[in-house]
């Protein structure tokens, strides 16, 4: 019986591997493939972390992956030498101030970088767009930030895809 056995498994095995199927992967005595395809220097992150903006700002954020873009609370929205069309202020000075969930507030001045359309529960609206450094956990990137009124959200700060950027995976465990 145990050569007839031996028989068959070497015959399964040349028709596998004939198909371009290796017989040994297919055993369950490690992770999933899947698994080894991960990143072992990508650092994990809960949906509910600190972040610090410029270095000197800490805001309690939300980590949204369904959110393609970052979004901060900001008020006091004022554009030097503003132009009719949001689109014709790109390139301008805005001034504005962004309020953490304490209620501290610090005031910045940026360029304009573009206006993003965005549509959400509330409908489409247009942001403006202005280039900030987000900081958590030893990764700090520069992203294109979009300045909106989140006073009636829990969490001032939204991060989105674009910070980051393969660089960390989501625990949602948590």
């Amino acid at each position: 019986m145990s050569f007839l056995f031996k028989k068959i498994y070497l015959l399964c095995s040349v028709f596998l591997l004939a198909v371009g199927i290796n017989a040994p992967s297919l055993a369950l005595d490690g992770p999933p493939a899947a698994l080894e395809r991960i990143d072992p220097h990508k650092k994990v992150i809960t949906p509910e972390e600190y972040f610090w903006i410029e270095g000197q700002a800490r805001f309690s954020a939300r980590v949204d992956s369904g959110a393609k873009s970052t979004s901060i609370h900001a008020v006091e929205i004022e554009v030097e030498d503003a132009a009719d069309t949001m689109m014709d202020n790109v390139g301008k000075q805005v001034n504005f101030t962004i309020v953490n969930e304490e209620g501290k507030t610090w005031s910045l001045s940026r360029r304009i970088s573009s206006v993003t359309k965005v549509r959400n529960s509330q409908g489409v609206e247009y942001r403006y767009n202005v280039p900030l450094r987000l900081g958590w956990n030893g990764i700090n990137k520069t992203v294109d930030v979009n300045l909106r009124d989140r006073s009636k959200m829990t969490y001032k700060l939204l991060i989105g895809r674009d910070w980051m950027n393969r660089e960390v995976v989501i625990d949602l465990e948590h």
